[in-house]
């Protein structure tokens, strides 16, 4: 994967968790608001079948949704494909991958205390060990990814 654009504070290049036990899932959506809290529970219910923390699972969930709320808002993708890596010793990678080839990389703006929207990447960020944009390999368009630890 070639990087589109990573944050500065966030140059470590991405990778899935590869220690002892690593798993992997992933769900094709359609990019409509109704498959954020779909593809929320289905993170959370494969993550909890394989032991993730409360706390963990929490930190995941809402990373995607930030992730996939962006995806659907901001791209003129058909569909979306949600990919959760896991494994006890390297934690929880999410990724977020859009079919929209002529889609920029999300930037991170600076939030308003008068707007309602404008914070999902601050949080992905307060929340992920490090996070990237990367050409998607599945979908040729933009996937964006974040580790979290366990």
């Amino acid at each position: 994967m070639l990087p589109l654009s990573v944050p500065p504070t966030h140059r470590r290049p991405p990778r899935p968790p590869s220690g002892p036990g690593a798993d992997s899932h992933a769900l094709r959506l359609p990019a409509e608001d109704v498959s954020v809290p779909r593809a929320r529970h289905a993170m959370d219910r494969w993550l909890d079948r394989r032991g993730a923390s409360p706390d963990l699972r929490e930190q995941a969930a809402l990373v995607l949704s930030e992730l996939l709320t962006n995806a659907v808002t901001h791209t003129d993708s058909a569909w979306i494909v949600c990919a959760t890596s896991y494994s006890p010793y390297d934690g929880v990678r999410v990724e977020v991958h859009d079919d929209d080839t002529s889609s920029r990389a999300p930037q991170r703006g600076a939030p308003s205390t008068e707007k309602e929207s404008g914070r999902g990447l601050f949080i992905v960020e307060s929340l992920a060990e490090c996070w990237g944009v990367a050409v998607s390999p599945v979908t040729r368009g933009s996937a964006v990814w974040a580790q979290l630890l366990g």
